[in-house]
């Protein structure tokens, strides 16, 4: 297969998945309160991949293993539950367009606080995906 077709369908099939995740978890909540919401998904996600980590544990410096676990806990962990808490409140949608939110604010507290520098491309790619995200997510079209 053509490498630019695969990258489209990568592309595509990860689009799917994540977008489809909001949808779920408000489904999901019709049956199972948020936190049994958050532990299925820790649990679910725990599972398919704990046979990779296994295997590559030993590759990972021990030193670093601290931050592994910070980053792990902040970035995946406490969002799993708190994704579920919110969507109580808000539509899944809503919640959609504010995870959209996360590379906007990397690029912003990156520069501010590391002083990384963003390039036009990159900065391109985060404006195209959120105002994608808003158009999906509110299920309006863009009138031009």
């Amino acid at each position: 297969m053509n490498t630019e077709k695969l990258k489209w369908i990568l592309l595509i099939g990860l689009s799917v998945i994540w977008g489809s995740s909001f949808i779920l978890i408000k489904k999901s909540l019709e049956h199972f309160n948020p936190y049994e919401v958050g532990a299925l998904r820790v649990l679910i996600s725990g599972l398919v991949l704990m046979p990779y980590a296994v295997s590559k544990i030993k590759q990972f410096p021990r030193k670093h293993m601290k931050w592994l676990i910070i980053a792990a806990v902040s970035g995946n962990f406490i969002p799993m539950f708190l994704f579920p808490i919110a969507e109580t409140q808000i539509t899944s949608s809503i919640a959609g367009i504010i995870n959209s939110m996360m590379p906007i604010f990397v690029i912003i507290v990156g520069s501010l606080v590391w002083k990384f520098s963003t390039t036009r491309k990159q900065l391109l790619g985060v404006l195209v995906s959120f105002f994608w995200c808003l158009h999906t997510c509110l299920g309006r079209r863009w009138q031009w």
